[in-house]
């Protein structure tokens, strides 16, 4: 994989304020969208099984690759991936851990194999999933914006720290190929006030590499469509705020199908994602 040249990005745990307990706060204040809510949010998008499918198959690749006998979902949710990796056959000799900081996401719990584990992904351990020397395999979809531009990299090199060399991590990430359309959704999670970053493709290649990670494999994934009106209900923002996010989104990116455009009454804008298999080398 091609080295990128990237020095903007702080490697110490807590430069610029960047804390664990920051960021497991940021999933607290989604908290009110989680559980069975969840599963109808953003269009069904995270328990669409169609949706889904790029990422299982890859999960699935994986799995024959390494043979791990624990897989961890890291943010998994409501178990619905793990979920999906049963009804396609998974061994059923592998222990499948579902690691989340929300409760009420763990409480839907799909099927017995699924083993929850109530953990901020900060503080997870390798010992929390199993203490035994089985082989394992990180999953994770959607959660690395979390962490915020300051906070990768000390994440990425926690993830890596519990995983032994020749391990797998699949993730499926939101990341851009141009660097304006990334300003533009970062601009927008700024107006509503997380601490959420999405990278470009080629900075997230560099943090990962940095952090001990050898890129296998990159392919894309299904886009998600956010709207205004479910960006207001998941981050509690009125109308007013809303219009005032799109006009500013409006003065400083225009408009651009794919990344960001208006409707009638309001906005869209797409969050791209790519799936990555990465091993600890």
């Amino acid at each position: 994989m091609k080295k990128f040249s990237d020095t903007s990005f702080a490697v110490a745990a807590g430069s610029n304020g960047f804390t664990a307990k920051s960021m497991d706060k940021q999933i607290r204040k989604e908290l009110g969208v989680h559980g069975k809510k969840w599963q109808t949010f953003h269009g069904g998008y995270f328990s669409d099984p169609v949706v889904a499918s790029p990422f299982v198959e890859v999960v699935q690749k994986a799995i024959g690759l390494s043979r791990p006998g624990v897989i961890v979902d890291l943010g998994g949710g409501t178990g619905f991936l793990l979920n999906e990796l049963i009804k396609h056959n998974v061994n059923p000799r592998i222990r499948l851990v579902n690691l989340d900081i929300s409760q009420r996401q763990l409480d839907v719990k799909p099927h017995s194999r699924i083993y929850p584990v109530h953990q901020s992904m900060t503080e997870f351990r390798r010992a929390d999933a199993h203490k035994g020397n089985k082989r394992f395999l990180f999953m994770m979809r959607s959660a690395l914006h979390y962490f915020g531009r300051d906070g990768l990299m000390p994440f990425l090199h926690h993830l890596r720290s519990q995983l032994k060399k020749g391990e797998l991590f699949v993730h499926q990430t939101a990341c851009f190929d141009c660097s304006g359309d990334a300003r533009c959704l970062n601009r927008l999670y700024q107006c509503i006030g997380t601490r959420k970053w999405y990278p470009t493709v080629k900075q997230l290649c560099m943090r990962l590499e940095k952090a001990g990670w050898n890129i296998v494999s990159i392919v894309p994934a299904t886009s998600l469509l956010l709207t205004s009106h479910d960006l207001g209900k998941r981050y509690s923002l009125n109308k007013n705020r809303l219009l005032e996010i799109r006009d500013e989104l409006l003065k400083y990116f225009g408009e651009k199908n794919d990344i960001f455009r208006l409707t009638r009454r309001d906005f869209y804008a797409f969050l791209h994602y790519r799936i990555f298999t990465c091993v600890a080398i």
